[in-house]
């Protein structure tokens, strides 16, 4: 019964096992019991159970291994992200070392009497050489007057300057044999990269989830009772426009006399796959608004004059609804951390209200959520 499964919940909100530091006879006896349970939690409760639920994984992975309880609890748990890796560094520029060496050479050269460059300018190449031309003849008759180490050093200085030259064009020019094979190494790169972008953004495509895919009805509790099972949860019949009251299930037994749930107006999510909670159908959930301990727990109060059957609007989200919402995309889990109420009480999605003709909801609890 529920009022059991809240002890159990408390008591493991400050501890990872029952009694101890490690699975135990009682984990064991108290998993299969509860595990019926905790398998058919609606969305809605799932924070309601946080604790109990997270035990129950626990002990599932580690101890049921061989699938004893059936079926199995399938959690959605939030997933580390890792950042992207850093930019490469840019590379060097391969010029650069042979223009050093070129400034190195050159006063060498500089040195000759017999050559036109003074010492002032010997750090520098002249425009002759720089050019592949060939030097003054008085520059040109220097290497036989001085000897052979001035001649390496003004073949070195004038050699750096073209294969420095030569060799970017050498790299844009690939021969016949490297072309093709280059070409192919670039295409089978970019293939991959290219595959992995448009698969990334499929995904992110496929995984987007937003509010108007959520089918919300203003409607009226025509009748409500116990559920018949369960301690916590309320067995209403709501009339949100149709041919006949829609019957749902709520656990606000703990949170709301069942006097204020008579003839009150609620919104109902309406495209929820129909779920079975203790052996009785729903087909929906009612929108409530709830504190961060979840001690207080309201339905969203609903401006007066609203037609029956009037469907919930946010600006900027205008897209016909899912005919039904499937529960494993976890839609319903990917919303919720967006549907919050402000400082006022004003249910929000992304800062924005949730709206009908005659003004946006409200609600007794601010800067809560609405689940």
């Amino acid at each position: 019964m529920d009022d059991k499964l809240v002890k159990i919940n408390e008591h493991l909100a400050s501890r990872s096992f029952l009694v101890g530091g490690a699975a135990s006879l009682a984990d064991l006896v108290i998993y299969a019991l509860v595990h019926p349970a905790a398998v058919a939690f609606p969305a809605a409760q799932t924070l309601h159970f946080c604790n109990l639920l997270r035990w129950v994984d626990l002990i599932q992975a580690t101890q049921d291994g061989a699938g004893f309880c059936q079926p199995r609890l399938v959690l959605n748990r939030p997933r580390f992200v890792a950042p992207p890796p850093p930019a490469p560094p840019a590379p060097k520029v391969a010029a650069a070392p042979a223009a050093a060496d070129a400034k190195g050479a050159a006063p060498a050269a500089g040195k000759d009497k017999v050559g036109r460059h003074d010492d002032a300018r010997a750090p520098r190449v002249c425009g002759c050489e720089a050019a592949g031309k060939p030097a003054a003849d008085g520059a040109a008759a220097a290497p036989k007057k001085e000897g052979k180490k001035e001649p390496a050093a003004a073949a070195a200085a004038a050699a750096a300057p073209a294969a420095a030259a030569a060799a970017p064009a050498a790299a844009a020019v690939p021969s016949k044999e490297g072309g093709k094979e280059g070409k192919k190494k670039d295409g089978a790169a970019a293939a991959p990269a290219a595959k992995k972008e448009g698969g990334g953004a499929a995904k992110k495509e496929e995984e987007e989830a937003t509010i108007d895919m959520l089918d919300c009805r203003v409607g009226r509790i025509v009748k409500v009772g116990p559920h018949p099972n369960a301690d916590s949860l309320y067995l209403e019949e709501i009339d949100v426009g149709e041919d006949k009251p829609r019957q749902v299930i709520s656990g606000l037994r703990n949170f709301v006399p069942v006097e204020k749930m008579q003839d009150r107006v609620v919104v109902v999510v309406c495209n929820l796959k129909p779920a079975k909670m203790r052996d009785v159908m729903s087909y929906g959930m009612v929108l409530c608004a709830s504190d961060d301990a979840h001690g207080t727990v309201d339905p969203v109060g609903v401006p007066q004059g609203v037609p029956l059957g009037e469907r919930l609007t946010v600006e900027g989200f205008s897209a016909a609804p899912l005919e039904e919402v499937n529960p494993k995309k976890k839609i319903l889990e990917r919303l919720f951390p967006d549907m919050k109420t402000d400082a006022a009480g004003v249910p929000t999605y992304k800062g924005k209200p949730f709206l009908t003709s005659k003004g946006p909801l409200a609600s007794t609890v601010p800067n809560g959520w609405v689940k």
